[in-house]
C-alpha cells in the first residue's frame, strides 16, 4: 500500500514562521505590509500592528529611498521571481541604521497572479562591523608601508630646505623684502614633515606610557592648546568637567592627542559659520570616565557615519587621519568611541576610558 504522507499542521508552521530569529516579512502587491513575524518587530522596533498596512517604505533609510531601491527591487524582483541575499540597510522605528540581507520572493496565486512578495531579512550589523574593522586595519598597513617610503624618500631632503631656508632668514632675508615668503616657505616645509610624522604614528604610534591621570587635566591642557585657533574661526569653547573623577591609567599626551583631533575635526566643520563646541567629563560607571566633544556644526551624514573613523575619509578637506588617529589612540587604550550625528544638529563624540585597568 502506498505510504501516506502526513500534512503538516498549519497551526505548527504559523507558529514556526512567526519565533524564527530572521525578520519576515509579507507585502502586497502595491508593497504594503500585509504580516510580519516576531523576528520582524524585534529587529525594527514595531509592534505587528503598527505595521500592519504601512508602506514597506517606513523601514528604508533615506539614501535607498533617493535611490529608488523600492522600485529596483519591485522590478527585479517580478522579472526574476526572486532577490536572493541583497546587502542593504534598513532603518528601525527610532531611526537606528541596521545592516541586513535579503532574500526577497514574489508570491503567485494558483492562476498565476501576482499577489505579494515575502522577505526574509537577517541582520548582518556584526559581520558588517568586522569587516570595516578588517578594512581600516587593512588601510593602515598599507599606511605603514607608505608612511616608511615617504619618511625616507622625504625626509633628508626637507631637512635640507628648512636648514637652507633658516639661513637664509638668518643671513639674508631678514634685511630684505623677502623674509615674510621665506617664513610661509618655513612653516609650509614644517607641515610636509608634520604630515609624515602623522602618518608613521598612525600606521606604528609610538610606545604608550601609561600613568595615573586626570581626564580633565587632559581636556584642559588640550583645549588651552586649540582654543586660539578656535577663536579665529568665532567658535566658543564651553568646559563642563565633573568633580571628584576617579584617575584613568592612560597616556596623557597620547590622550590629549585625541582631544585636539576631535575639537579640531569640529573647529573645521564650524569654521565658515563659528559656533559653540563643548568638552564634558563625567563617571559614566561600569568603571569608565567618559570624555564628550560636541558641537553644535551642520553634522555628519547618515551614510558617512561607519566610516568616521576609517583612515583617509574626509568630507571636510582634512587628510582624513585625526580621527583615525584618534581612534587607534583610543583603541590602545582599551576604551571605546562612538559617534552619533543629525545632519543640521552637530556632531557628539563620546570617548570612554576604564578608569582603574593594568596595561601589560
Amino acid at each position: 500500500m502506498p505510504q501516506t504522507v502526513a500534512q503538516p499542521d498549519p497551526a505548527l508552521v504559523a507558529a514556526i514562521l512567526d519565533m524564527a530569529a530572521d525578520a519576515i516579512i509579507c507585502v502586497g502587491p502595491d508593497d504594503h505590509v500585509l504580516s510580519c513575524n516576531r523576528g520582524a518587530e524585534k529587529m525594527f522596533g514595531w509592534t505587528a500592528r503598527d505595521l500592519l498596512g504601512q508602506p514597506f517604505a517606513v523601514l528604508l533609510p533615506e539614501e535607498e529611498l533617493a535611490r529608488g531601491e523600492i522600485d529596483w527591487m519591485r522590478r527585479t524582483t517580478t522579472a526574476q521571481g526572486s532577490i536572493r541575499d541583497y546587502e542593504t540597510r534598513r532603518k528601525t522605528r527610532d531611526g537606528r541604521i541596521v545592516d541586513v540581507s535579503i532574500t526577497r520572493t514574489a508570491v503567485y496565486d494558483e492562476s498565476g497572479n501576482l499577489i505579494g512578495y515575502s522577505a526574509i531579512l537577517r541582520d548582518i550589523s556584526d559581520r558588517k562591523r568586522i569587516e570595516r574593522q578588517l578594512l581600516t586595519a587593512e588601510r593602515l598597513a598599507t599606511a605603514g608601508q607608505v608612511a616608511a617610503g615617504v619618511a625616507h624618500e622625504i625626509g633628508a631632503p626637507l631637512t635640507a630646505i628648512a636648514v637652507a631656508v633658516d639661513h637664509m632668514l638668518q643671513s639674508r632675508c631678514n634685511f630684505c623684502g623677502g623674509g615674510e615668503e621665506m617664513q610661509v616657505l618655513l612653516s609650509q616645509t614644517d607641515r610636509i614633515a608634520k604630515l609624515a610624522r602623522r602618518l608613521v604614528n598612525l600606521a606604528k604610534p609610538a610606545g604608550l606610557v601609561f600613568t595615573p591621570t586626570s581626564a580633565n587635566e587632559v581636556v584642559e591642557q588640550a583645549t588651552s592648546l586649540v582654543q586660539p585657533q578656535l577663536g579665529r574661526h568665532h567658535i566658543r569653547l564651553e568646559l563642563n568637567l565633573a568633580t571628584d573623577l576617579p584617575a584613568i591609567h592612560a597616556d596623557e599626551a597620547q590622550l590629549q592627542q585625541v582631544v585636539i583631533n576631535l575639537a579640531l575635526n569640529a573647529q573645521r566643520a564650524m569654521a565658515d559659520t563659528g559656533g559653540l563646541l563643548k568638552v564634558t567629563t563625567s563617571d559614566c560607571g561600569g568603571g569608565m570616565v567618559e570624555i564628550v566633544v560636541s558641537d553644535n556644526g551642520p553634522g555628519i551624514a547618515e551614510a558617512d557615519l561607519p566610516h568616521i573613523f576609517t583612515p583617509f575619509f574626509s568630507r571636510s578637506g582634512g587628510t582624513g587621519l585625526g580621527l583615525a588617529l584618534a581612534a587607534q589612540i583610543v583603541k590602545s587604550h582599551r576604551g571605546t568611541i562612538d559617534v552619533a550625528s543629525q545632519v543640521g544638529q552637530g556632531a557628539t563624540f563620546t570617548v570612554r576610558i576604564p578608569a582603574s585597568v593594568s596595561h601589560d
